[in-house]
Protein backbone atom coordinates (compact mmCIF):
# COMPACT_ATOMS: atom_id res chain seq x y z
CA UNK A 1 0.00 0.00 0.00
CA UNK A 2 1.57 3.27 -1.43
CA UNK A 3 0.67 5.29 1.99
CA UNK A 4 2.33 2.43 4.50
CA UNK A 5 5.23 2.89 1.80
CA UNK A 6 5.36 6.87 2.43
CA UNK A 7 5.49 6.86 6.15
CA UNK A 8 8.69 3.99 5.48
CA UNK A 9 10.34 6.59 3.66
CA UNK A 10 9.34 9.68 6.09
CA UNK A 11 10.55 7.31 8.41
CA UNK A 12 14.04 6.52 6.43
CA UNK A 13 14.43 10.58 5.91
CA UNK A 14 14.39 10.97 9.69
CA UNK A 15 16.89 8.32 10.66
CA UNK A 16 19.28 9.72 8.23
CA UNK A 17 18.83 13.19 10.47
CA UNK A 18 19.70 11.37 13.79
CA UNK A 19 22.40 9.41 11.95
CA UNK A 20 24.28 12.31 10.76
CA UNK A 21 23.89 14.27 13.81
CA UNK A 22 24.29 11.52 16.84
CA UNK A 23 25.11 8.65 14.76
CA UNK A 24 28.23 7.30 13.17
CA UNK A 25 29.50 6.81 9.60
CA UNK A 26 28.47 3.24 9.51
CA UNK A 27 25.08 4.94 10.31
CA UNK A 28 24.73 6.27 7.89
CA UNK A 29 26.04 4.41 5.13
CA UNK A 30 23.53 1.62 6.55
CA UNK A 31 20.37 3.65 5.04
CA UNK A 32 22.29 3.36 1.06
CA UNK A 33 21.49 0.74 -1.10
CA UNK A 34 25.10 -1.33 -1.75
CA UNK A 35 25.02 0.60 -5.32
CA UNK A 36 23.62 4.12 -4.35
CA UNK A 37 25.24 7.49 -5.24
CA UNK A 38 25.86 10.12 -2.79
CA UNK A 39 26.05 13.49 -4.66
CA UNK A 40 27.29 16.24 -2.16
CA UNK A 41 26.00 19.59 -4.70
CA UNK A 42 26.99 21.71 -2.56
CA UNK A 43 30.44 21.00 -1.91
CA UNK A 44 31.53 20.66 -5.58
CA UNK A 45 33.02 17.44 -4.47
CA UNK A 46 32.79 14.42 -7.02
CA UNK A 47 29.68 12.02 -6.09
CA UNK A 48 30.55 8.77 -3.95
CA UNK A 49 29.59 5.67 -6.24
CA UNK A 50 28.83 3.19 -3.89
CA UNK A 51 28.15 2.41 -0.05
CA UNK A 52 31.65 1.76 0.61
CA UNK A 53 32.49 5.14 -0.86
CA UNK A 54 29.70 6.74 0.68
CA UNK A 55 30.61 5.23 4.27
CA UNK A 56 34.37 7.02 3.26
CA UNK A 57 32.58 10.46 2.77
CA UNK A 58 30.80 10.40 5.78
CA UNK A 59 33.92 9.49 7.94
CA UNK A 60 35.72 12.49 6.15
CA UNK A 61 32.43 14.68 7.10
CA UNK A 62 32.87 13.49 10.68
CA UNK A 63 36.61 14.64 10.61
CA UNK A 64 35.82 17.94 9.54
CA UNK A 65 32.40 19.22 9.36
CA UNK A 66 31.34 17.43 12.08
CA UNK A 67 33.96 17.27 14.67
CA UNK A 68 34.13 21.52 14.27
CA UNK A 69 30.88 21.62 16.16
CA UNK A 70 28.46 20.76 18.81
CA UNK A 71 24.60 20.35 19.07
CA UNK A 72 24.12 19.83 15.46
CA UNK A 73 20.60 19.19 14.41
CA UNK A 74 19.27 18.23 10.75
CA UNK A 75 15.59 18.16 9.86
CA UNK A 76 13.49 17.67 7.02
CA UNK A 77 10.33 18.95 5.72
CA UNK A 78 7.52 19.47 3.58
CA UNK A 79 8.56 15.73 2.22
CA UNK A 80 7.11 15.24 -1.26
CA UNK A 81 6.98 11.11 -2.08
CA UNK A 82 6.03 9.51 -5.23
CA UNK A 83 5.99 5.39 -5.31
CA UNK A 84 6.24 3.25 -8.24
CA UNK A 85 6.35 -0.52 -6.98
CA UNK A 86 9.96 -0.50 -5.07
CA UNK A 87 11.36 2.96 -6.37
CA UNK A 88 10.65 6.28 -5.68
CA UNK A 89 11.42 9.80 -5.36
CA UNK A 90 11.29 11.83 -2.29
CA UNK A 91 12.30 16.02 -2.18
CA UNK A 92 12.10 17.78 0.83
CA UNK A 93 13.46 20.98 2.54
CA UNK A 94 16.55 20.50 4.83
CA UNK A 95 17.81 22.98 7.84
CA UNK A 96 20.09 22.18 10.14
CA UNK A 97 21.79 24.53 12.42
CA UNK A 98 24.53 24.22 15.02
CA UNK A 99 27.18 25.62 17.50
CA UNK A 100 30.73 26.37 16.21
CA UNK A 101 33.48 24.71 18.71
CA UNK A 102 35.80 27.23 17.98
CA UNK A 103 34.06 30.61 17.77
CA UNK A 104 30.66 29.75 19.92
CA UNK A 105 28.72 30.83 16.91
CA UNK A 106 25.67 29.46 16.24
CA UNK A 107 24.97 28.84 12.55
CA UNK A 108 22.27 27.80 10.32
CA UNK A 109 22.12 26.13 6.76
CA UNK A 110 19.06 26.00 4.34
CA UNK A 111 18.30 23.52 1.31
CA UNK A 112 16.91 20.66 -0.34
CA UNK A 113 17.58 17.21 -0.28
CA UNK A 114 16.65 14.79 -3.83
CA UNK A 115 16.25 11.83 -3.31
CA UNK A 116 16.34 8.12 -5.34
CA UNK A 117 14.71 5.38 -3.39
CA UNK A 118 14.77 1.40 -3.31
CA UNK A 119 12.95 -1.20 -1.08
CA UNK A 120 15.50 -3.95 -0.95
CA UNK A 121 14.32 -7.04 0.93
CA UNK A 122 11.53 -5.09 2.37
CA UNK A 123 13.30 -1.79 3.27
CA UNK A 124 13.47 1.48 1.84
CA UNK A 125 17.20 2.59 1.32
CA UNK A 126 18.53 5.89 -0.97
CA UNK A 127 20.00 4.71 -4.37
CA UNK A 128 20.53 8.02 -4.93
CA UNK A 129 20.72 11.48 -2.75
CA UNK A 130 21.81 14.64 -4.04
CA UNK A 131 22.85 17.27 -1.31
CA UNK A 132 21.59 20.91 -2.17
CA UNK A 133 22.54 23.76 -0.32
CA UNK A 134 20.95 27.25 -0.76
CA UNK A 135 22.62 28.87 1.88
CA UNK A 136 24.20 28.84 5.53
CA UNK A 137 24.33 32.42 7.86
CA UNK A 138 26.06 32.56 11.46
CA UNK A 139 24.93 34.35 14.65
CA UNK A 140 26.86 37.23 16.37
CA UNK A 141 28.50 36.23 19.74
CA UNK A 142 26.50 37.50 22.51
Amino acid sequence: MASDDIVEIEQLLYRYCFAVDSGGPDDVAALFSETAVLVPVYTGEAPANGRAAILQWYVNYQKGTRAAVDHLRHAVTNPLIEVSGDHATAQCYLTANSVSKTSGKASWTAGTYKDKLVREAGRWLFAERQIHVHYATESETR
